[in-house]
């Protein structure tokens, strides 16, 4: 076999006679492109594929997406770290409860000094009823203002 020069437009230059593909004719490509016989995506596909283009980092729609799902991340830690806190730190409750307990006692030993008041003033006007200055001059007593 003879060495020769190559056609411009071959794709090969070793010897006619190994492995090479068979040149493509010009304007084969192009062709197919001109009579639509290359396959169209359908939508579906070329909804994914914009979909696709929008999730790359420097997107929009990725950099929302991050910023939502670190802002729940960090939300979750955060209510983590607030509940292991109460349960574990927080005795802020049982002095509140003492607070209470102690304003209840206060509140009932008030109760007692009025009601030991109230009796004290009872029996002060009790001692100065006279039951016959509500009887008519010169009439009998009426019972009901009898002890």
């Amino acid at each position: 076999s003879s060495w020769t020069l190559p056609h411009p437009r071959a794709r090969c230059l070793v010897p006619p006679a190994s492995r090479c593909p068979p040149p493509t004719p010009p304007g084969a490509a192009m062709s197919k492109q001109i009579e639509g016989s290359a396959a169209k995506p359908s939508f579906v596909a070329r909804v994914g594929a914009s979909i696709g283009s929008q999730l790359r980092p420097g997107a929009a729609v990725y950099s929302v997406g991050f910023g939502i799902a670190a802002g729940v991340a960090i939300s979750g830690a955060v209510y983590l770290g607030r509940t292991l806190q109460v349960m574990l730190f927080d005795h802020e409750y049982y002095k509140l409860q003492s607070r209470k307990r102690y304003f209840e006692k206060q509140l009932i030993f008030s109760r007692e000094q009025e009601e030991a008041q109230s009796a004290h003033y009872m029996a002060a006007l009790a001692a100065e009823y006279d039951p016959a200055a509500t009887r008519m001059p010169f009439k009998p007593l009426d019972a009901k203002y009898r002890f």
